[in-house]
């Protein structure tokens, strides 16, 4: 658990006498400026909580503490001011987002009192996070592995539009990126309602007469309205029911959105899984990214400026044959797996899980499959 506490004053006097008092109790670091509380939030950090005295030359407290809510926004401010004026308080909650103000010269015992409750909150901040991250992504997962065992022709491609909207994200220093990659990971999740065949004549690229047209845009809604039924899911519900919205608003836009209207996650979609599409209609990615550029209107230039930089960027990858009982977590398939009879149990892309695994062998036992399956490492 991270409990370190950063103490900035432009008074040393002051720094020394609370590491005196307090050292026994926390675990602390001192710095005397707002530049070299930076440098330290960045070498030595994550810092639960940190503490700024508000008047110091060339960055005072305000201007730290913003920084500070900008860049790590998980650490808990909390000012000491001898100038606890209206304006000073208004301008730290509104722009610092400070979780207490201390008048100077504060006492040991009132600021021991303040830095514990500032790391009790620090814990309940983490806390959420960690649920928000890990125990809901980790539930969303083992769903989206059911789906793909249930039909590995819808959901074996969800590995891909993930890593397209993780490239994506990191290229453009987008927060928030598991909210984009459980968009990604959901965002066919109404393909479950949709007839199968209209499914493989969507995805074989032929073109959808208008009832069909208007049956297969359904998917995006009835997605969207079941995640939404998850709580703290409302932005990625939203992003998934605008997916196919275009950017200048042309054909028909979901509630007439358009532009930066349209949920950042939905832009993104739009663009990913349009190249995604004509990847797996076997168009080489050179053909499929121009044709995306000369119909450029339709997208967020911001992001499509990104797909040549993703497509170009090709990673080493080891491939390897390994028996059907070797394979493990950790590995990705690299050929689709069909059984003898022509029956798709697994896309190439898809990562190995213990229930692949088993899924796998079960099949191999009975001589469905080959013993050799093609991973990357």
């Amino acid at each position: 658990m991270n409990e370190k506490i950063i103490l900035v004053d432009d008074e040393p006097n002051i720094l020394t006498a609370y590491s005196r008092t307090l050292r026994r109790q926390f675990s602390m670091v001192t710095a005397n400026s707002g530049a070299e509380a930076l440098q330290l939030m960045a070498s030595e950090g994550p810092f639960a909580v940190i503490v700024s005295d508000m008047r110091m030359p060339e960055m005072d407290g305000l201007q730290l503490l913003s920084a500070v809510k900008e860049k790590y926004p998980d650490t808990v401010r909390v000012m000491l001011t001898g100038n606890a004026d209206q304006k000073t308080a208004i301008d730290a909650v509104n722009l610092g987002d400070v979780f207490r103000f201390l008048n100077k010269p504060c006492p040991a015992e009132p600021m021991a009192n303040t830095l514990n409750l500032a790391l009790k909150q620090h814990q309940l901040i983490t806390a959420e996070k960690d649920l928000l991250e890990n125990t809901l992504k980790g539930s969303i997962e083992a769903l989206l592995e059911i789906l793909q065992l249930a039909n590995p022709e819808v959901f074996g491609h969800t590995t891909r539009i993930k890593e397209l909207m993780k490239s994506c994200a990191t290229l453009l220093q987008l927060k928030n990126v598991w909210a984009l990659e459980t968009t990604a990971m959901l965002c066919q999740l109404g393909y479950v309602a949709l007839p199968t065949e209209l499914i493989e004549k969507s995805a074989s690229g032929l073109t959808l007469s208008s009832e069909e047209s208007s049956q297969f845009n359904q998917h995006s809604r009835i997605a969207a309205d079941l995640i939404g039924k998850i709580p703290r899911m409302e932005e990625i519900s939203a992003s998934i029911r605008y997916q196919a919205n275009n950017y200048d608003g042309s054909e028909q836009p979901l509630d007439r959105l358009k532009g930066d209207k349209i949920p950042l996650g939905a832009r993104l979609l739009k663009v990913i899984l349009d190249f995604h599409n004509f990847e797996n209609g076997n168009l080489e990615p050179e053909l499929a990214l121009s044709k995306m550029q000369s119909h450029a209107h339709i997208y967020d230039p911001a992001i499509l400026e990104t797909l040549p930089i993703i497509v170009n960027a090709k990673p080493e990858q080891q491939l390897k044959e390994v028996r059907v009982a070797s394979l493990a977590e950790g590995m990705t398939l690299a050929q689709d797996i069909y059984t003898h009879n022509g029956m798709l149990l697994a896309r190439k892309g898809q990562p190995i899980s213990n229930s692949l695994c088993e899924r796998l062998i079960n099949f191999y036992r009975n001589d469905n499959i080959d013993e050799s399956i093609s991973v990357m490492l």
